[in-house]
């Protein structure tokens, strides 16, 4: 393996130098306290204080010491001015040596409570670093980040790119050795099997299973079942070298999407081709798995939805019958009771009794009784009565059988249960596998079933004996599983969406062995003690109850009341909207600037072009060229194609474009490229006049809705919106400084909330405080999740009035007070206490990197009936839910904060929009993997933009003279807005001289004489 560079030149310069400080850093980092006033007066020279006070300042910025030569001169002028020292800088370059700096060191350490830099513990997490298959410059940054955040000296770039480069060949070679010793020949051959061709005018079999039909038609979906059955049965053959392997999922996903993208002759001749097409195979199996399960999942449901309509349409189709019959009843109703009246009006007469018998006789005869036909719409209207309509919905549910078995039968007796699940539903789905979907009789563990489903499994024949139902058995069945797919008793092997719960956390044994540096690591060590941590918010809510009542009652709140029903209701003034006018005019000079132009400048301020790697990690001998990397974005970003892109442009080869998107844009490497822009960005002071409070950062998330044109799992019907047509969502955050630093897709039926912790985890360029979503992107569970993360979650939340209040106190103890704003329910602690080893589990799971919340939140959110962590989570959420709407009640600055970064968030996804502007803005790919690498371009390109806008509005009021003009000019900056394209030409440039004289291409004579006969 090659030596791998992690960075380029010039940034191994700046990663080896000092921080450059400003006047403000000087103040704040060189600054001399009494304590260390304690300390220069042991040192007797004045170059040794000199020295000390740099590398403390040093040290306190980055964590790190820095060879003395490079020391900035600025810093050390400045020292000897301010500290009054009798040194020239000359004098300070001979007599500070190495050995006095290593001394101070020390002492450094020591006064700042940090440890000294240990390489067993940087190999170990480099080690852990690699295992998850990140780019060796992602490697260096996150292991730099851990440093700092354990407080352990950094070394020099040199270790990091030793013990990087040395790490990566350990791990490559140690998976190789163990590959070497569990395959046989007959593995091998399995595995080569990919490689050869069945014809020679045939590709290799690895071709047709790199893409999965995403078709819910039957015929399409028995195509795929036969190809996911030749991979399961050699998956099978190779179980034994596949359990002893451990792969992980990352290992797994880098080494198959490699296996995915290369040429077959270069997989062929590759010296790890086993290990390519072995995890290549087990992904294949796991999404094909994952995706016959969203089948299942969304054919049961349609089903479900279809029989719902035929009992709704069978309800209304009979409502003229059943109105004729209800009419003829009032009449009837009403004729007897006339009847009635004659008798009761006999009966009082004066006549005789046997006169009366005769005259009541009388009129009983010359009553008209009910005709035939009548009787009988009374008959059916008493039935329809009497029936169940959960009986009458199993009788048009039993006829969808043959529907759905044709659809998902197949693909329950080839599926791959995990023992995590529950064993009478797993018995039934065995003897449905084994009678090939003949069911003449139930399983003998039908405890799955309701006792009421149980009962109608049997109905009387014509010989007045039961008769089994199997139809309704099957679409019982088909239902329980789904149901248990949901609640979680129902599992998979070979999956990465529906595994056991469990198998996405950190692994038990470990966290008993590791409990308290896997908590320092995450970050949460101050969350350890249970009793300390409740008792913090048991105060907190308690003073947000009273401050907010007592502001109540004094009048302070005239935005607050009651409805009738005594439930809270809330008013908040509008915001003012960003004046995006003023700010656009200052644009105008520029129009229309090109957005290959931009991109090219923006590379020139903020260089993304080095994150863009090889998928191999090691150099490429050709490097595509930057125009190159710039029409591929565009192409993915703005939703043109590559292919189109490639055919419409000049300057780039299709080819180059294919091989550039497929190689080196990784979803990785344009996050980190996002990220540097929006470093950059950050680092400007013009984009900080946003911030309402510069020690607070709030951030906003929102869900778009996106079509798609083709068949893909990863989009769902949405009655919300775009109508009745099938969509993607894309929740997307932004921060006060309009930097667009998350995005993920989800389908449209899928809750945003669960991707609110992912925008935080693992962020090293924005730091939120407080986070915002609409009514979609809040939970207990997130609101329980982001207290662990440290960020106030302040969600706009529809209806807040009738969100239920809690408190650890009894409600009687507020009405003594006379408060009107009252808890409705008690805090179960125990039910939190009993599960907080398991909640920090997870929360340190999340926070390592080990699994995504979406990903655990989604398979753990069904699990509310059977899994006492969901419960916990939801009653601590609970917790910090009534603390954040206490506060949202009382804090009318808090409320509008809300708004306004709500509101911005709504003007980027409007902006992103217009990036978005090809093929009619649906996407035209059907993979999450594809879709979110297109977002993630779109992404790109908006933070490009809005770092050029700024880095222009700056170079502006650089240029402006007048102390007046330049705050006028800043207070439109921080009144508007940044985000503007309209000076911004997105959509290309038109070449009027390629215009030739040409002969016209058409045969004019032949087309007007070809007639077509009606």
């Amino acid at each position: 393996m090659s030596r791998i560079k992690l960075l380029q030149s010039s940034e191994i310069k700046i990663f080896d130098s000092p921080p450059v400080f400003n006047h403000e850093h000087r103040l704040q980092f060189f600054l001399i306290n009494e304590f260390i006033e304690m300390k220069l007066r042991k040192f007797r020279t004045p170059y040794s204080k000199l020295g000390f006070i740099l590398q403390l300042g040093y040290f306190k910025w980055v964590g790190r010491f820095f060879e003395i030569r490079n020391f900035h001169k600025q810093d050390i002028h400045y020292l000897i001015e301010n500290m009054s020292l009798s040194l020239t800088f000359a004098e300070f370059q001979i007599y500070y040596t190495k050995q006095i700096a290593y001394y101070h060191r020390e002492q450094i350490l020591d006064l700042c409570r940090w440890k000294p830099f240990e390489e067993v513990i940087f190999r170990y997490q480099i080690k852990r670093l690699v295992e998850r298959q990140l780019m060796p410059r992602k490697v260096l940054f996150e292991i730099q980040s851990f440093l700092y955040r354990t407080q352990m000296e950094a070394p020099a770039y040199d270790k990091y790119l030793k013990i990087i480069n040395q790490t990566l060949l350990e791990v490559g070679k140690d998976i190789s050795t163990s590959l070497e010793q569990q395959l046989n020949e007959e593995h091998r051959k399995i595995l080569d099997g990919f490689l050869e061709k069945a014809h020679a005018h045939l590709n290799a079999d690895l071709i047709q299973y790199r893409t999965i039909n995403q078709s819910m038609r039957p015929k399409d979906i028995e195509k795929s079942l036969e190809q996911f059955k030749i991979l399961k049965s050699k998956l099978e053959l190779l179980k034994v070298p596949v359990q002893a392997l451990r792969l992980s999922d990352a290992i797994i996903d880098y080494h198959a999407y490699w296996a995915s993208i290369a040429k077959v002759d270069k997989i062929q001749h590759h010296s790890d081709r086993y290990l390519f097409l072995i995890c290549f195979l087990i992904h294949q199996v796991r999404k094909r798995h994952d995706f016959f399960i969203d089948i299942l999942l969304q054919n049961v449901k349609l089903a479900h939805n279809f029989t719902k309509r035929l009992q709704k349409e069978s309800y209304f189709q009979n409502h003229k019958q059943r109105t004729a019959a209800t009419q003829l009843l009032i009449e009837t109703r009403i004729s007897y009771h006339k009847q009635l009246q004659k008798v009761k009006i006999i009966i009082h007469s004066s006549i005789d009794d046997s006169q009366k018998v005769i005259a009541i006789q009388e009129l009983l005869e010359t009553e008209i009784a009910l005709e035939t036909e009548q009787l009988q719409k009374i008959a059916v209207l008493e039935k329809e009565m009497n029936n169940d309509p959960q009986s009458q919905y199993y009788l048009l549910w039993e006829k969808r059988s043959t529907w759905l078995s044709n659809r998902v039968g197949a693909i329950l007796r080839n599926m791959v249960f995990s023992q995590h699940s529950d064993q009478g539903l797993l018995s039934a789905v065995e003897q449905y596998t084994l009678k090939n979907g003949r069911i003449n009789a139930p399983a003998k563990d039908i405890t799955w079933l309701d006792s009421q489903q149980q009962d109608l499994l049997y109905t009387l024949g014509e010989n007045g004996k039961e008769k089994f139902r199997p139809r309704l058995y099957k679409m019982f069945l088909f239902t329980a599983v789904e149901n248990g797919i949901k609640s979680g008793i129902i599992n998979f092997q070979h999956s990465y969406r529906y595994r056991f719960l469990e198998e996405y956390l950190i692994d038990k044994n470990e966290w008993i062995l590791n409990r308290d540096n896997l908590l320092k690591d995450a970050g949460l060590v101050h969350f350890t003690e249970f009793k300390t941590v409740i008792e913090g918010l048991k105060i907190h809510l308690e003073e947000l109850y009273h401050d907010t009542n007592e502001n109540m009652k004094a009048g302070k709140n005239e935005y607050f009341t009651f409805n009738r029903k005594r439930k809270p209701l809330i008013t908040t003034p509008p915001v003012e909207k960003p004046d995006t006018e003023k700010v656009s005019a200052y644009f105008r000079p520029v129009r229309y600037i090109s957005i290959l132009s931009l991109l090219s400048e923006v590379e020139k301020a903020a260089p993304f072009l080095h994150f863009f790697g090889h998928q191999s990690k090691t150099d490429e001998k050709k490097r595509p060229n930057p125009e190159t990397f710039f029409a591929a974005i565009l192409a993915l970003g703005c939703n043109i194609g590559i292919e189109r892109m490639g055919r419409i442009s000049k300057g780039v080869q299709l080819t180059n474009l294919k091989h550039t998107a497929d190689w080196y844009l990784t979803e990785q490497a344009l996050q980190d490229a996002n990220d540097t822009i929006i470093s950059v960005k950050n680092s400007l002071d013009l984009p900080q006049v946003h911030r309402k409070d510069p020690e607070q950062l709030h951030t906003a998330s929102d869900g778009q809705k996106i079509l798609i044109k083709k068949d893909s799992l990863n989009a769902t019907y949405s009655t919300k919106y775009p109508g009745c047509s099938k969509a993607s969502s894309i929740n997307t955050a932004i921060d006060e400084r309009f930097a667009t630093y998350y995005s993920a897709v989800i389908t449209a039926a899928d809750r945003e909330a669960g991707n609110v912790p992912d925008m935080h985890l693992g962020n090293p360029v924005i730091k939120s405080t407080i986070h915002s979503t609409d009514t979609h992107g809040g939970t207990e569970v997130i609101f329980g999740i982001m207290h662990f993360l440290e960020i106030f979650f302040a969600p706009r939340i529809k209806d807040l009035g009738t969100l239920d209040l809690y408190s650890f106190l009894p409600r009687k103890y507020y009405q003594d007070l006379g408060y009107d704003l009252l808890p409705d329910h008690y805090i179960n602690e125990k039910l939190i206490e009993d599960n907080w080893e398991e909640m920090l589990r997870l929360v340190v799971s999340l926070k390592l990197g080990k699994t995504t919340a979406f990903q655990v939140l989604k398979r753990m959110n069904s699990y509310a009936k059977q899994n006492p962590l969901q419960k916990a989570f939801k009653e601590f959420g609970r917790i910090i839910r009534s603390s954040f709407i206490l506060r949202y009640y009382d804090d009318l600055e808090l409320r509008q904060s809300v708004e306004k970064q709500l509101s911005h968030i709504e003007m980027m996804n409007r902006f992103a929009k217009s990036v978005f502007f090809g093929n009619n803005q649906e996407f035209t790919v059907a993979t999450k993997s594809e879709q979110e690498k297109g977002i993630l371009c779109r992404r790109f390109i908006q933070n490009a933009i809005i770092l050029w806008n700024y880095l222009y509005l700056s170079d502006l009021l650089t240029k402006v003279e007048s102390e007046e003009q330049r705050e006028d000019m800043i207070a439109i900056i921080r009144n508007g807005t940044a985000v503007a394209w309209q000076h911004i030409n997105l959509l290309g440039e038109y070449d009027f001289k390629i215009i030739t004289n040409e002969k016209l291409r058409f045969n004019l004579k032949k087309i007007f004489e070809w007639k077509y006969k009606y």
